[in-house]
């Protein structure tokens, strides 16, 4: 994503994108806590 783009969006904006692109690399993210779930 460029940066200008990623500098105009908004916090949960932000925190939806950097989610999607870990949930893509195959981490999990816990909504309920707002964190990723260790492995192992």
């Amino acid at each position: 994503m460029p940066f200008d783009v990623a500098f105009c969006l908004g916090a949960e904006e932000r925190l939806a994108f950097v989610v999607a692109l870990g949930t893509l690399e195959g981490r999990t993210f816990d909504w309920g806590i707002l964190a990723w779930r260790r492995e192992g």
